[in-house]
C-alpha cells in the first residue's frame, strides 16, 4: 500500500508525464536537444513510477 506521500508523488509524476507526452510530437520536430531532454525526462518519470508501483 502506498503512503500518502507516495500517492501524492505518483499523482505529480503522472501529471508531469502527461505534459511531456502531450507535447512530445510538437517538441520533437523543433530540435534534437529538446527531443533528447523530453526523452530523458519521460524515462526518468517512468522509472520512478515503476519504483512506486503502478
Amino acid at each position: 500500500m502506498l503512503t500518502r506521500e507516495q500517492k501524492k508523488r505518483k499523482a505529480e509524476l503522472k501529471k508531469e508525464l502527461n505534459f511531456f507526452l502531450d507535447n512530445y510530437k510538437e517538441i520533437s520536430t523543433r530540435g534534437k536537444q529538446i527531443k533528447d531532454y523530453f526523452d530523458t525526462k519521460i524515462e526518468e518519470i517512468i522509472q520512478e513510477l515503476k519504483e512506486l508501483g503502478k
